[in-house]
């Protein structure tokens, strides 16, 4: 039984690692035209954060439990600490973890035209089947 329950383990990480594929995800603070207060983004990190990012609550509030789409997938930031704190986990639509955040050091990301300059608070990393 031993023997068996491990090869069902090695063959499920082996199915699931042939698929996997890694992708990072941005997140940050932008000021927002239509009501002046900086808001929480994301954006697929790697490719142009302005245009390109999704506008999520305002900065004041946790980013933690708001729920977002980058192309077909959604995401919702977990592990927060306090109000204003970044997220540490990154949860698929069903609740499960699917990738880590980290933060880093507010690197500012110029955007032009009537984008307002995004600061970049960290990176999360996502491991899919997708």
């Amino acid at each position: 039984m031993y023997a068996a329950t491990r090869s069902l383990v090695f063959l499920g990480l082996a199915a699931f690692s042939s698929v996997a594929s890694a992708q990072s995800i941005g997140f940050g603070q932008e000021l927002q035209n239509n009501d002046q207060t900086n808001h929480w983004v994301v954006w697929i990190d790697g490719e142009n954060a302005c245009p390109g990012q999704k506008v999520l609550g305002v900065l004041t509030k946790t980013a933690c439990g708001q729920p977002f789409n980058l192309g077909e997938v959604e995401y919702t930031f977990s592990g927060c600490s306090g109000d204003s704190g970044p997220p540490t986990l990154l949860l698929d639509s069903a609740g499960l973890q699917v990738g880590g955040c980290k933060a880093n050091e507010n690197n500012k990301i110029h955007c032009h035209g009537d984008d307002h300059d995004i600061i970049k608070h960290g990176t999360c990393t996502v491991v899919n089947g997708s």
